[in-house]
């Protein structure tokens, strides 16, 4: 169902993204590794579960965001590995050919049953080249039953928080020795993920790898509409067009909102109650109210932070540095230093909480539960000032 909330599995229930999982599958194909950028709830996750899914790879994804904390710097490096072992056991769960892998991991962490709760205390034992090893060895077992090895870093930012790993050389010898094995990247915020990939790729050992580029983009207007008109089809419901049309124009072309919006609006009307947008559109908007709430609480600076985001809504939605510097100061009640403003709205971009563009201007995201949400969070700072 193109209305199903949560994460898809199945071409049918994707719309427009024939593109970019066929790139996918190709790349996969051909053994390149990917990193599938975009941002916050464009449909990241679904089109690689759908690629990987139809070319019958065996899948390991790992979610990063599980171990995201954004009051902590680093990470130690047993959360991580954690979440692997959890991973393969979920995998040798669904492929009875992987009982050679659990045998392995059962040795190496010296244990005759891997369940995550017992083995969490040896976890800091494990060194990079036992998950090389370990992987060697996924990768052996899928070539011989003709199967591809798929891993999936979902929101791979994190690995630049984790310590005592060191990713170049892991990823190294994957690349070279793990010929039937794929990784695949995922992450929504963009700048970070681009800046830890480049971390990876332009480090020794890994040096001069390759790792293929697929973004994802928001739904052009005739897009979104023709979404949200297909998916109440489905559903059985009819919706005037002017429902439609204030929708798509509200949300933006981001498939995450308008697939949010279609299922609450179709439960709604199914239950036989009158269906409200504005209350619907608010759930959303709450929902980034809390994530950039705690991303700002979580700054050294909530204050600053704060002041830069109110002063770009104060300039309408987008302003060069110079106008945020003078805007913010005056919120404030004190001369906040360019450099630092500059450093704070980076840190806003690499979070995906806001965008620079080509011209130089910083601006609020367009749909409005990114560009409300995230007003309201900064309203929702422990300060003293008036807004």
């Amino acid at each position: 169902m193109l209305f199903n909330t949560r994460p898809k599995e199945d071409r049918k229930d994707l719309y427009d993204r024939e593109k970019e999982i066929e790139m996918i599958k190709d790349s996969i194909a051909r053994g390149e590794w990917i990193a599938v950028l975009g941002m916050r709830r464009i449909g990241k996750t679904s089109v690689v579960n759908v690629a990987v899914k139809e070319i019958g790879a065996i899948k390991v994804s790992i979610n990063l965001m599980r171990i995201h904390d954004s009051r902590k710097k680093q990470y130690p490096k047993h959360v991580l590995i954690s979440l692997l072992i959890e991973e393969i056991n979920e995998a040798i769960n669904n492929y009875t050919i992987l009982g050679k892998v659990a045998k392995l991991l059962s040795n190496i962490l010296g244990v005759e049953e891997i369940q995550t709760n017992k083995v969490r205390a040896k976890l800091t034992k494990i060194r990079g080249t036992d998950i090389t090893y370990i992987i060697r060895e996924m990768d052996s077992i899928a070539r011989d039953n003709k199967k591809q090895l798929v891993i999936i870093l979902d929101e791979a930012q994190e690995l630049a928080k984790v310590n005592g790993l060191d990713f170049p050389s892991i990823f190294h010898d994957v690349y070279d020795n793990c010929k039937n094995t794929v990784i695949i990247f995922t992450g929504s915020m963009v700048k970070l993920i681009e800046k830890t990939l480049k971390n990876i790729e332009y480090t020794e050992p890994f040096f001069g790898r390759y790792i293929r580029k697929i973004t994802l983009g928001r739904f052009l207007l005739e897009q979104s509409r023709e979404f949200l008109e297909k998916g109440f089809e489905e559903e059985g419901i009819k919706v005037d067009e002017s429902v439609i049309d204030e929708a798509v124009k509200r949300l933006d072309g981001i498939p995450g909102w308008l697939t949010l919006f279609g299922s609450e609006y179709t439960f709604s009307a199914k239950m036989g109650t009158k269906p409200r947008i504005d209350e619907i559109i608010e759930k959303a908007i709450n929902e980034v109210r809390n994530e950039a709430r705690n991303f700002i609480f979580s700054t050294q600076s909530p204050l600053r932070y704060s002041a830069v985001i109110l002063a770009l809504d104060r300039l309408g939605g987008k302003g060069e540095l110079h106008e945020i510097v003078k805007v913010s100061s005056t919120i404030l009640n004190e001369n906040i230093p360019e450099p630092r403003v500059y450093e704070i709205l980076n840190r806003l971009v690499e979070f995906d909480f806001i965008e620079r563009r080509e011209d130089n201007e910083y601006y609020l995201h367009q749909d409005e539960p990114n560009r409300k949400g995230l007003i309201l969070a900064a309203k929702d700072s422990p300060a003293s000032y008036s807004i």
